[in-house]
């Protein structure tokens, strides 16, 4: 028989256990989805200079195909700097209002690279990319969505001709890239076409 003085317990339980975050149903916004959307210049943590162009440029191609109105980023960066705006890390001397009016669009999407990283130690190496993206609404000044992805390739050389092959592989990818200035492309990429898939599942919940 169960003892009463555990009934509400369990109940309260029971209760929280249904609330749980992945049960909860999707959260519609009361305004419609932005019909205009500016691809800012994106911030970086990386000491890649090259990154920060790279990784916008996917977002544009990506973004375009998934069919968002995107403001056309050579018009957007030509209008920046009338502002005195030549990359990410300037963007927060300006309310997000005064952006969207100087380039005429309803939502700014604002991105951060946090890591950008092509290590190669032989016994060790690790590509890695990692970038946040997020919307705001420029009225409000408020995050209305927001999503962060990584991508990541390792490789561990147990053995001295192991750790020889990844270093001798690694520096000749890297070169590679360096000729063709695409730097971690493939991790790039994956990083910016899984954000872009998450920002047309919002888009579709809106």
């Amino acid at each position: 028989m169960l003892n009463r003085t555990f009934t509400p317990f369990i109940l309260l339980f029971a209760f929280l256990g249904g609330c749980a975050p992945g049960a909860a149903p999707s959260v519609r916004h009361s305004s419609k989805f932005p019909s205009s959307i500016a691809l800012l210049p994106l911030s970086s943590e990386a000491i890649d200079v090259r990154a920060p162009e790279l990784v916008r440029s996917l977002f544009d191609t990506y973004l375009s195909a998934a069919n968002f109105n995107l403001a056309d980023i050579k018009g957007t960066d030509q209008k920046l700097e009338g502002l005195g705006i030549s990359e990410g890390g300037q963007l927060n001397a300006f309310p997000p209002k005064k952006l969207a009016e100087t380039l005429g669009v309803d939502a700014l999407l604002y991105g951060d690279i946090e890591e950008f990283n092509n290590a190669n130690i032989g016994v060790y190496a690790k590509r890695a990319v990692k970038v946040r993206l997020w919307l705001v609404d420029p009225e409000t000044g408020a995050t209305i969505w927001e999503s962060e992805r990584s991508k990541a390739n390792a490789q561990l050389g147990l053995s001295k001709e192991a750790a020889k092959d990844i270093l001798v592989s690694g520096y000749a990818g890297k070169a590679v890239e360096n000729i063709m200035n695409n730097p971690l492309r493939p991790e790039a990429e994956d990083a910016v076409r899984l954000l872009v898939r998450d920002l047309g599942k919002a888009r579709r919940d809106w």
